[in-house]
């Protein structure tokens, strides 16, 4: 069988990258942009669902809340640095952000672990018991269970939360508003130590 010929390689090629500037909208019509290539990009809001500028808002402003606490001002007086670890947040919306939301996980972690007062145990060497924690805090967590985990993975302190909504619809207009609790929780007897609720309005208007 004869190979192919750079000429015809190269022109098999050109037609390619042809097709592809014309699927893509290269001479018009919608194409593909880089972020730092669109300011404002990320700002605006496409549609009333949750996007990361949301959850990051909603996270920013509870955990500024808890690290000026009187939970947190406790922790500095201790003398050993407080080991923590971050459950799962729950989804109670009907928004498809569970992704999201794991992926926060590590934010939170990272914006603790900043403060430079607290032991952080990360979720990620802890990936069986984060599934299981996943399956049964549901409707809540059972404070025998929050003990459990505790001890399993060395945490004196929880850090979890929930994501919910409400929605208001009136002729073509619809308005959404999204509520993040933030809890803190002793592993030991699941007393709620901290807790707050942060919340964004998301709109479809004329």
């Amino acid at each position: 069988m004869t190979q192919p010929s750079r000429f015809t390689l190269a022109s098999c090629f050109l037609a390619l990258v042809s097709s592809l500037g014309a699927a893509t909208g290269c001479g018009g019509g919608v194409h593909a942009v880089r972020g730092e290539d669109e300011p404002g990009i990320d700002a605006a809001a496409i549609t009333t669902g949750l996007d990361r500028r949301d959850l990051q808002k909603l996270a920013n402003e509870n955990l500024d809340k808890l690290r000026n606490s009187a939970v947190v001002a406790r922790w500095a007086q201790m003398p050993e640095r407080p080991s923590v670890a971050v459950l799962p947040i729950r989804n109670e919306t009907s928004e498809h952000i569970d992704s999201a939301l794991s992926a926060l996980i590590s934010d939170v972690e990272t914006y603790l672990i900043n403060w430079g007062a607290l032991r952080v145990i990360s979720h990620e060497s802890q990936s069986a018991l984060m599934e299981e924690v996943k399956r049964q805090s549901t409707n809540g967590f059972d404070q025998a269970k929050v003990a459990a985990w505790g001890k399993q993975i060395g945490a004196k302190y929880f850090v979890t939360g929930k994501v919910f909504t409400t929605d208001e619809r009136a002729d073509d207009q619809r308005r959404v508003q999204y509520y993040m609790f933030i809890q803190v929780l002793d592993a030991e007897t699941g007393e709620i130590m901290f807790q707050n609720k942060a919340a964004v309005t998301k709109a479809m208007i004329r």
